[in-house]
């Protein structure tokens, strides 16, 4: 590819973020005029939806293309750099192949990013005056950024093949691609830091320190939190698309590649996952230490149910990675020797699931609440944070075993120490599981703010401290291993690829689920203790009410990602009929 053709672009690009961009403030403008006029409360009312309704569903389908476009860019970089490393044209491919995606999906995102950008303003006047009063010069930082990111991104994609004997110049291009994504996930959660756990300000809502404003309790946690998560959503959808591409696929040099994309994507998927729940805890407990009320709110009273549906999509995820992983051993030479293990792994992950899915108060009639007072004197015991947090942590120790055992299932060690090196491991198994079940036990005898700063911790550590040395004691124990048989690559059922897409399209609403979890923390208010809500809506919905909206929100998404997909292979097989010899 020319340079002309790269600048040509990147032009492009430019230039239809700057449509989108004037199409939105030309709406904005048409709007103030038809829509009724602001009220007393400084509020105005979308027809039919209502307000708060609207935004949601255009709030959480941007966060959930921003979360692709922020997420994939950092696994498809590592890849390019790997493969420029190794000299492996595969992952040289697999890179491009993410890059393409998240390159097309950047104008869905600046679509819906538009059409927020016009919700908030029109709808909420003052809450959105009050937030560029506070943190105004970061708005004008983030739109900077944002063309920046364009800008790097379309350079990105076209250069691909101009700048192939430049690969270390291009994955500087890359990584500076993540550094700006990162920037702009720092600013948006800044924003919504200061909304949940506001600081810089004084009672009456004037700026007393910006940079205070800016890092809030939540800022740092949330943060974090996201950018895993974008990674491990990301990485999911990408899965979901080599599995989309795997079923679809004509031949067997097809599924053979899509088969490996989709392993090497749900693998990031899986592994970053795993950080999640330590991450989690985090970013609940810095809520806890900025307002007690708050953070009660958040793990109990009115939230208390959402906790249990939380359960049972954290639980199917679970189950659909590791069928995943067990279905895979099939394609594994000498993978048949560890299904004896399988039954024992399914065994922990369901008892954790039942622990984690239990209740702590259930509907009870008053002949029954008489017989066995508020809580179930055996199963009540299971429904309060200490048992599943203990609950959690073991199946994801038991899912870390599931990879580790894919990972060495074709391979025999050949190191003189082999012997002592599976008494390691069993040791570290061992060990961990009990010191984290025993953290479990003792934690019911300790006060709360003792089991939420103290035990907890140490039991994530515990659990973080095991699968590091389970992973390195076996990089050590099979470096230079025999390898019995390569991985049979596409010889995989389809019903393992739809258990990929099953991990996806769950987690998609688990993140729909907890953002309205994590929102409504802030109750009846737009900038907590500062700004009240006072509109119409100024209410909790309900858990059934947001569980429907939250699914409209997945389906219009996988209906725009699905489009996403066909527009690839569209242009794929428009390139391939445009090739010389055919």
């Amino acid at each position: 590819m020319s340079q002309a053709s790269v600048t040509k672009g990147v032009t492009k690009g430019l230039i239809k973020l700057t449509a989108i961009i004037g199409v939105g403030f030309t709406l904005l403008s048409i709007l103030k005029w038809i829509l009724p006029a602001v009220t007393e409360d400084g509020y105005r009312l979308f027809p039919l939806l209502g307000s708060r309704v609207w935004v949601w569903i255009v709030a959480q389908l941007h966060l959930n293309f921003a979360a692709f476009v922020l997420g994939v860019p950092i696994f498809a970089v590592a890849m390019e750099y790997l493969g420029w490393k190794r000299s492996d044209e595969r992952l040289d491919r697999i890179a491009y192949d993410f890059t393409k995606l998240f390159t097309l999906t950047y104008t869905l995102t600046a679509i819906l990013g538009s059409v927020l950008m016009v919700s908030l303003p029109l709808l909420y006047p003052r809450f959105i005056g009050h937030m560029l009063k506070i943190l105004g010069p970061t708005w004008w930082i983030y739109l900077l950024v944002m063309y920046g990111e364009v800008f790097v991104c379309y350079y990105y994609f076209y250069s691909w093949k101009r700048m192939k004997e430049r690969k270390g110049l291009h994955v500087g291009i890359g990584v500076l691609l993540n550094v700006m994504g990162t920037l702009l996930l720092l600013i948006t959660s800044s924003w919504v830091g200061y909304m949940t756990t506001p600081g810089g300000v004084n009672e009456a809502g004037e700026l007393i320190n910006r940079w205070d404003a800016i890092k809030t309790y939540m800022w740092i946690p949330l943060s974090l939190h996201r950018l895993v998560a974008n990674v491990v959503f990301g990485a999911g959808i990408a899965a979901a698309y080599a599995a989309f591409r795997f079923i679809t696929a004509r031949t067997d040099d097809e599924k053979a590649y899509y088969d490996w994309m989709g392993y090497t994507s749900a693998m990031i998927s899986i592994g970053f996952s795993i950080l999640l729940p330590g991450i989690g805890f985090y970013l609940g407990m810095e809520i806890y230490s900025f307002n007690e009320q708050m953070g009660i709110q958040l793990m109990g009273g009115f939230f208390a149910w959402l906790w249990v549906m939380q359960a049972i999509l954290i639980g199917a995820i679970l189950f659909f990675i590791n069928y995943y992983l067990w279905i895979s051993l099939n394609k594994m030479p000498g993978g048949e020797r560890y299904f004896k293990y399988v039954k024992f792994l399914f065994i922990v992950i369901l008892m954790g699931y039942a622990i984690w899915l239990t209740p702590h108060s259930i509907a009870l009639s008053v002949e029954e609440a008489r017989r066995i007072g508020s809580y179930h004197p055996v199963l009540g015991k299971l429904g309060v944070m200490a048992s599943k947090n203990t609950a959690v942590i073991i199946s994801y120790l038991a899912t870390f075993l599931s990879f580790a055992i894919f990972r060495m299932s074709n391979k025999e060690p050949t190191v003189p120490w082999a012997k002592r090196g599976r008494l390691l491991r069993i040791f570290i198994i061992v060990v961990s599981s009990t010191v984290i079940l025993v953290l479990g036990v003792y934690s019911y005898m300790v006060p709360s703010v003792i089991r939420v700063k103290v035990i907890s911790p140490i039991q994530f550590g515990t659990f973080f401290l095991a699968i590091i040395a389970l992973y390195l004691l076996d990089n050590f124990m099979y470096k230079g291993a025999r390898i019995i048989g390569e991985p049979r690559w596409g010889k995989m059922p389809e019903r393992s690829q739809y258990a990929l897409i099953a991990i996806t399209v769950t987690f998609t609403w688990l993140m729909g689920l907890l953002g309205y979890m994590r929102s409504g923390g802030r109750q009846y208010w737009h900038v907590y203790g500062i700004i009240k809500d006072t509109s119409p809506e100024a209410y909790l919905p309900a858990h059934g009410v947001a569980s429907v909206i939250v699914t409209i929100v997945t389906l219009l998404f996988f209906l725009f990602i699905t489009f996403v997909f066909w527009s690839t292979m569209k242009i794929e097989r428009v390139v391939e009929a445009k090739r010389p010899g055919r």
